[in-house]
């Protein structure tokens, strides 16, 4: 089941909190965090004396029953501070179904497409974004892109597949390819470099990339020389320049955590079979732009 999230805040660190909120939208069961929109800085609506809103549109499947999904989602407000004082007033976070395709609901509890979401440029400037098939016409309310979405940050995934997308067996890669190393270098050189405390121990002699900024995702590594380390991918979004190239280079858990957030993707693509136990993640979310094509390989770009 594919639904739409419509988050807003205007109370306390505003982009840092939707973010959070996005992590743990992602980290839900059977919740898989398909799109993020950008950040969009609106007018309050409905009460008019308070801070004005950041808000954005969030992507995701779920095999989670409606209700279920609708006490998380209220569960992670609770977790992130909302207090329900106030119909239309201040908050610290906001989580809302907007649209769940192929279907309506009207209860007690949940109405889906949500009642206002057609009144609401907020809500649905944000939605566009990431369904661009919605067709509707917008209300005319000021509303301004701002920085701080996860998407800001501009990651491109790098890695080396088969034909089946596998990425690795047993801690190793599948595939050391001359021409796809120096692809990699000058993809990467002078840019920042972003990977799991596994992928440190396959790069040459277990040790940082040279000539690029190299920052290490791990819940047990402290410290480690030539590198910075942070232990969350909400402590990694502290530490980035959304100014610069953010390569992500793996493993297969890193891809997976920052695949939602990505605006490209470098794939090179091994016509071979091989024993795999790490997969690179669906690209569904992407489109193939182009395809250079070797003798056993091809190097393919995807982008939204």
């Amino acid at each position: 089941m594919i639904c739409y999230l419509g988050l807003g805040a205007n109370v306390g660190e505003r982009q840092r909190t939707l973010r959070r909120a996005i992590e743990r939208v992602k980290n839900l069961p059977n919740v898989k965090l398909l799109r993020v929109s950008s950040f969009y800085e609106t007018q309050p609506w409905g009460v008019i004396d308070q801070p004005n809103f950041i808000n954005a549109a969030a992507k995701i499947s779920t095999e989670l029953e409606l209700l279920d999904l609708l006490d998380e989602l209220q569960r992670i407000e609770s977790d992130l501070g909302r207090v329900r004082r106030q119909r239309w007033g201040p908050r610290t976070i906001d989580i809302d179904i907007l649209l769940i395709d192929g279907v309506e609901i009207s209860s007690e509890r949940l109405n889906v497409p949500h009642p206002l979401l057609w009144e609401r440029d907020f809500a649905l400037v944000p939605l566009m974004e990431i369904c661009p098939t919605l067709d509707v016409k917008l209300n005319g309310d000021k509303i301004s892109r701002v920085m701080g979405s996860p998407i800001d940050y501009g990651f491109k995934l790098v890695a080396c597949v088969d034909k089946n997308f596998g990425l690795g067996f047993n801690g190793r890669l599948l595939f050391k390819i001359p021409d796809d190393l120096k692809n990699f270098r000058r993809l990467t050189l002078g840019h920042t470099v972003i990977f799991g405390r596994r992928t440190l121990s396959t790069l040459p002699n277990a040790q940082p990339l040279a000539g690029r900024k190299n920052i290490v995702i791990s819940r047990t590594l402290k410290n480690f020389s030539g590198a910075q380390v942070v232990g969350s991918i909400e402590e990694l979004f502290g530490v980035l320049d959304a100014a610069d190239s953010n390569f992500v280079i793996g493993g297969a858990e890193i891809f997976g955590e920052l695949i939602p957030y990505a605006a490209e993707i470098f794939l090179t693509v091994v016509d071979a079979e091989a024993e795999a136990d790490a997969f690179f993640p669906d690209v569904g979310e992407f489109v193939l732009r182009g395809a250079e094509i070797f003798d056993g390989f091809e190097f393919r770009r995807y982008t939204r």
